[in-house]
């Protein structure tokens, strides 16, 4: 679900709209989406209604989509904060994205959300991701959402 090739580093990109569509884009290119559009427009549509950052410079974009096939959870860390959204000027730097096929819309990506949130709320986690200097450090801390999820369903919960 979590894989070093859906995670950016210090990206330049300065708009919301060009992040949700650069990372589906490589989403799309490892098949786990079937169609770039449906799924970029699903999300936007998402964001329009209800903006998704949740503070701290954090956002979590997603929509509901027939285009995902496998669920994934990518993450951008932009060079600098950008404003996310328009109308309140909020800003994002680090930014999740999340997809999950429509059968499991909603156990599976309430998991996802609630597992990211719940590691968010860690000062400690927030600053590490902030600061790691390579991919790997970034994917070391990103995989415990992923495990932390499996763990739970297994009835391992941490």
């Amino acid at each position: 679900m979590i894989k070093k090739e859906f995670i950016y580093l210090n990206n330049e990109l300065t708009s919301r709209n060009e992040i949700i569509k650069n990372m589906s884009e490589d989403v799309f290119k490892t098949g786990m989406i079937n169609d770039v559009d449906t799924y970029v427009n699903a999300v936007l549509k998402r964001e329009e209604v209800f903006p998704t950052t949740v503070g701290f410079n954090v956002s979590i974009p997603h929509g509901k989509s027939d285009a995902v096939i496998s669920p994934f959870v990518t993450f951008m860390r932009t060079k600098e904060p950008i404003i996310w959204d328009e109308n309140n000027k909020e800003k994002a730097q680090l930014i999740f994205m999340i997809g999950v096929p429509m059968d499991q819309k909603d156990k599976l990506h309430l998991k996802i959300l609630a597992e990211i949130s719940k590691n968010l709320m860690n000062e400690n986690f927030r600053s590490s991701l902030l600061e790691a200097e390579t991919v790997n450090e970034a994917y070391q801390l990103l995989k415990c959402i992923e495990e932390n999820i499996y763990a739970e369903e297994m009835g391992n919960v941490k």
